[in-house]
């Protein structure tokens, strides 16, 4: 019995002593900050500004024009006379560096209209690096008819009640190949299109002037803007591209040019890249690809 007691006894002076040491070892760890969250090794996770939120959803009569018409050759701009030079160009960064992209291949996914599966280059500096990623449509929506359209192909819009004309605003996700400071994209793809029905016809509506900023797309058809993060620096830069260059910073080209004619690029502007946009280069040439997975 009176071992009993002694163990007991013993024991209770053992909680006592360790309790102390508990609490302080609790406390010390609260004090103590938590150790940042890494990534996995060979993971990682681009941190771009979205443009879009949750709310931005297609309605039933949205998605049934996605059904009836495929939008892939408008978002590749690969209309018949824009098939010489597919690029969308632009500019790059606080700088305005000269900076291009070009999708190769645009496929509708066989499941889902909304989203388009693509591939293609960028090429800025002397950097040509290949891309794919998702472009999703997020919401489409009535283009008011104005004076000042004109068909794609520099054509009057077609004069008739079926004919309407929209502007559809797309999410685009691309990532370049792994390579020194290659990057992934995020951004917002702009189109104002027309479609006709039997048979379904869909192509740009652009402006009578070339440019106006009356019009989402800025009279061009078709605009990319968003952001570029760098995976090696992890910097991210601002981006603009269009099918018409003038419609992607308008505002640069007050003195882009001097000469009477305008014969000579300005050398601010020609040091950033553009003394070599007229080269006969064609960088986005593609070698045969087998076709999207879809």
């Amino acid at each position: 019995m009176k071992k009993l007691i002694w163990l007991l006894a013993l024991a209770g002076t053992a909680c006592q002593q360790q309790a102390p040491a508990t609490q302080v070892a609790a406390a010390t760890a609260a004090r103590r900050p938590a150790a940042p969250r890494t990534s996995r090794p060979g993971t990682f996770t681009p941190r771009l500004p979205a443009l879009f939120t949750p709310a931005d959803t297609l309605t039933g009569s949205m998605r049934e024009l996605l059904r009836q018409h495929d939008l892939s050759k408008l978002w590749q701009n690969g209309s018949e006379e824009r098939k010489i030079n597919p690029t969308l160009e632009g500019f790059f960064g606080p700088d305005h560096y000269r900076f291009a992209l070009v999708f190769n291949e645009v496929r509708r996914d066989a499941q889902r209209p909304d989203i388009y599966h693509v591939r293609g280059k960028s090429h800025y500096r002397k950097n040509i690096r290949s891309f794919s990623g998702l472009l999703t449509v997020r919401q489409i929506v009535d283009l008011p008819r104005g004076y000042f359209f004109m068909a794609g192909a520099g054509a009057e819009l077609p004069d008739t009640a079926a004919a309407y004309t929209y502007t559809a605003r797309a999410q685009f996700q691309i990532t370049e190949e792994n390579s020194e400071s290659s990057g992934v994209f995020e951004g917002e793809a702009v189109l104002d299109f027309y479609t006709l029905p039997n048979p379904a016809t869909a192509d740009y509506v652009t402006a009578v002037m070339g440019t106006d900023e009356r019009m989402p797309a800025r009279g061009c058809g078709l605009l990319l803007r968003g952001s570029r993060l760098n995976k090696t620096t992890k910097q991210v830069k601002k981006f603009v591209v269009a099918t018409d260059v003038f419609a992607a910073a308008p505002d640069i080209y007050k003195d882009f040019a001097v000469g009477d004619r305008g014969g000579e690029i300005n050398p601010k502007y020609a040091k950033l890249g553009w003394n070599e946009a007229w080269e006969n280069e064609e960088w986005w040439a593609d070698s045969p690809q087998p076709s999207l997975n879809l």
